[in-house]
């Protein structure tokens, strides 16, 4: 059961750098080839002065820039093991290109316990995490929500059984 009290809970900032080569590999893992996100040239030809970060790039700030995110989950009681990824949604407040050294700062920002028909819970927990690039303008907002499946143990399976 999550507990409310961890609302508002806020993790050390993290940094990650943006580069180029991921966002071209992120863009042709999904199957995206407009060549705004694979080539410098092609960015510069429709306006942009480098390659633009493509709408979900910022999937990958929080896997590679935040690694003690799974140990700072767990010190609040999170079962990180059971954590399924529901939703994420991204608000973009300026452009974003290579090169940028990008800030990030994580809040819990809500977090529930329903129970489910089988007897077992379920915690939806949702994170919000505010980025500042490297002359400390805000440049995205991400929020996140995770939810935590409660094991069955042997004991809720006999008894369902």
């Amino acid at each position: 059961m999550f507990d409310t009290s961890k609302i508002g809970h806020r993790f050390a900032p993290f940094t990650t750098e943006v580069h180029r080569q991921k966002i071209h590999e992120l863009t042709t893992a999904i199957g995206d080839d407009n060549p705004v996100y694979h080539s410098r040239e092609a960015a510069q030809a429709q306006g942009f002065p480098d390659v633009p970060i493509s709408p979900t790039t910022p999937t990958m700030f929080s896997f590679w820039g935040a690694r003690q995110r799974g140990n700072d989950l767990a010190s609040l009681g999170i079962n990180v093991k059971g954590i399924l990824h529901g939703e994420e949604e991204y608000e973009y407040l300026a452009p974003i290109y290579p090169g940028e050294t990008l800030t990030g700062v994580t809040t819990v920002v809500d977090g529930k316990t329903r129970q489910g028909r089988d007897g077992l819970s379920m915690d939806i927990i949702t994170t919000e995490t505010e980025y500042t690039n490297q002359q400390q303008q805000p440049v995205l907002k991400t929020r996140s929500t995770i939810v935590i499946r409660e094991q069955s143990s042997p004991a809720s399976k006999e008894a369902n059984a």
